[in-house]
């Protein structure tokens, strides 16, 4: 995809930038430059201001102080149909059509070229065609989109989007609840696409991600950039503490030469008196909520496996859980399920997050079928074999899980009620 820009052009660049939401200061003094065919990754911890960028980039956020320019051009002075020609935008949430095929979807994406109830010419049928090609779509162009896995999902977005042909990509965080195998297959055709001419700025939870994909890195905290630059640059240890209050060894991925963060932050709070506790297999986020409803209960916690910087372990970390980690973008080893299932059956009881399992993490599931047969109480979140990309296989493991005995429940606080009556605190 040739968007005839030079890999030195300067193709979005915030000068001084303050937004506020409502009287709240969301981003101070905000500035920096993304070069033409980069990928830059917007990292911080949650209410950081990443999201608020983004959208000041994409104009539905004007800026009480400074400037920004996307393609040479103000986003809030542009008009959309034009300002949709040079970028495209796909939000965290964005909305899966329902009822029609891939192709019809991504042929949305060439609305901003259209006259007025104007069909497709030749162009836009080629620029359709060009983005499944570039997004691996094709063999999958007259699927339903309802029909898609959560990665193919977010692949028919992004060619959706594509199918604008803009030079400039914004994303706020498109790897969000994708399975390790997913969050690695769109990092890889998000650098296929800059190399091939886009611009990319992406807001990323995941440091280590970021890290492994990404050619700039800008750091937010509490609306204030902390410091832009490579990987090497950003991800550093003082940089980490000052942003998001843990303590983290950076290593460096002999493979390749790029950094990565295990973090070293505070280990389990003893309590003077015993807790009940729950162990909980999640990873990606889907963990988050339960753990935190379980300390406000009155159990401890523990999780794993969970990979460094997820946000899972962040949570974990917050709230004083002993945590299993595995290195970043690994399948979990032998070695890290044992520690994981000797935590599982020590607990008083497991619960597996409506996690999506794929080969990768498919252990997790292991670690809590092992604790049950040891005679752990399991409650599974119902929605775990929905999200099932190993084939099958974490389907049949949860099938055999509740004939063992496990609970099957709708949602966290169902989770919580049969805790409370099974292994009251």
């Amino acid at each position: 995809m040739d968007v005839s820009v030079g890999p030195h052009d300067i193709q979005v660049e915030i000068a001084g930038l303050h937004c506020r939401l409502g009287t709240t200061a969301a981003l101070s003094g905000v500035s920096l430059q993304i070069p033409a065919q980069s990928v830059c990754g917007v990292v911080g911890p949650n209410g950081a201001g990443k999201t608020t960028l983004l959208r000041a980039l994409a104009g539905t956020v004007g800026a009480s102080a400074g400037a920004v320019l996307v393609g040479g051009r103000d986003p809030h002075a542009t008009p959309p149909a034009e300002l949709a020609r040079v970028m495209a935008v796909l939000p965290q949430h964005p909305v899966a059509p329902i009822g029609i095929t891939v192709r019809e979807a991504v042929a949305w994406g060439r609305d901003p070229h259209l006259r007025r109830l104007g069909r497709p010419g030749p162009d836009d049928l080629r620029a359709v065609d060009e983005a499944l090609r570039h997004t691996g779509m094709l063999a999958l162009a007259d699927r339903p989109v309802d029909q898609l896995s959560g990665g193919e999902r977010h692949r028919a977005l992004i060619a959706r989007a594509l199918a604008q042909t803009p030079r400039i990509l914004l994303l706020d965080e498109p790897t969000v609840h994708l399975d390790i195998t997913h969050q690695v297959e769109i990092m890889q055709l998000l650098r296929r696409l800059a190399a091939g001419g886009l611009t990319i700025v992406a807001a990323l939870h995941d440091l280590n991600l970021a890290s492994a994909y990404c050619d700039l890195m800008a750091l937010l905290a509490s609306g204030r950039l902390l410091d832009v630059g490579s990987p090497a640059q950003v991800v550093r240890a003082d940089l980490i503490r000052q942003a998001y209050g843990s303590a983290a060894t950076v290593r460096v991925n002999p493979g390749t030469g790029r950094p990565y963060l295990v973090v070293t932050g505070p280990a389990a709070a003893h309590r003077a008196e015993p807790v009940r506790r729950v162990h909980v297999v999640g990873g990606g986020g889907t963990g988050a909520e339960v753990m935190t409803r379980c300390v406000e209960a009155g159990y401890g916690v523990s999780t794993g496996v969970v990979h460094v910087m997820d946000s899972d372990d962040e949570v974990a970390r917050d709230l004083h859980a002993e945590v299993v980690q595995e290195a970043p973008f690994s399948p979990i080893s032998p070695e890290t399920a044992r520690a994981a299932a000797d935590l599982a059956r020590s607990a008083d009881a497991v619960v597996v997050a409506a996690v999506p399992i794929g080969p990768g993490n498919m252990r997790n599931l292991e670690v809590a079928a092992a604790a049950l047969t040891a005679g752990v109480p399991v409650i599974i979140l119902d929605g775990v074999a929905g999200r099932d990309y190993t084939g099958g296989a974490a389907t049949a493991q949860v099938a055999a899980m509740t004939a063992q005995g496990a609970w099957l429940v709708p949602d966290v606080s169902g989770a919580l009620d049969l805790l409370r009556r099974t292994v009251p605190v």
